[in-house]
């Protein structure tokens, strides 16, 4: 589990790209999302949170029982979404939606286009719910305890999304992602996913001038 703020080494970076990270790194929190959102970089960023209830079991396939989902849900969405018998896969709740069916019991996600429209999301919701250790299954050395190990902890997805022609189209595509970023290539290799797991909200700072230095290496959007 990811505890302290991470780092970002820019000795790869080279003449006015490596002026401007380093600039950039003593701007403030929201100036850095200000520049971020001014050169757009061609990116499309995910936070998902996921959680398991307190006492359910973990099979293959996590589903948990309708009537269960129902008991959490009546405490937090509109009662509209829980007059069918069935539960839609998808239900708005603060700036997100609530998923359910996936490895997790039920998942929060948010997707924007830009970082400070993830930022307005993730503030304008009410987070605070899904910390509540009685509702979600916790442990506290283990933290979130979740149906896919690597999520265990505090259960935090952060991604971002960009077309690998993003590289193709630079003169030089060398350049270095550092070791603690992992990525996926998506849709036939069209895309690649960057994402942290088990990130933490008081990890902002270091997510910006993470995405800082990958946007002064692709093409603009």
């Amino acid at each position: 589990m990811r505890q302290k703020d991470f780092m970002i080494s820019p000795r790869f970076l080279q003449g006015q790209e490596l002026e401007n990270f380093l600039r950039f790194e003593s701007l403030s929190e929201s100036e850095k999302i200000l520049e971020i959102d001014k050169i757009s970089p061609p990116f499309t960023y995910r936070l998902r949170i996921g959680r398991n209830f307190s006492g359910r079991i973990y099979p293959i396939i996590a589903e948990v029982p309708t009537q269960i989902l129902k008991e959490f849900l009546t405490q937090h969405v509109d009662p509209s979404f829980l007059k069918t018998k069935e539960l839609t896969q998808r239900i708005p709740w603060g700036e997100g939606s609530f998923f359910f069916g996936d490895e997790e019991h039920i998942r929060w996600e948010i997707l924007t286009s830009t970082v400070s429209e993830l930022f307005r999301q993730i503030e304008n919701s009410p987070l605070e719910k899904l910390e509540n250790q009685n509702d979600f299954d916790y442990d506290p050395e283990l933290g979130y305890v979740t149906s896919c190990p690597t999520n265990a902890g505090t259960g935090i997805k952060i991604s971002f999304k960009l077309s690998t022609k993003s590289w193709e189209n630079r003169k030089n595509a060398s350049f270095k992602i550092p070791g603690f970023l992992e990525f996926y290539l998506e849709n036939s290799s069209e895309f690649v996913v960057f994402y942290l797991k088990n990130f933490t909200l008081s990890q902002k700072n270091s997510f910006l001038n993470l995405v800082y230095y990958l946007a002064l290496q692709v093409e603009p959007a």
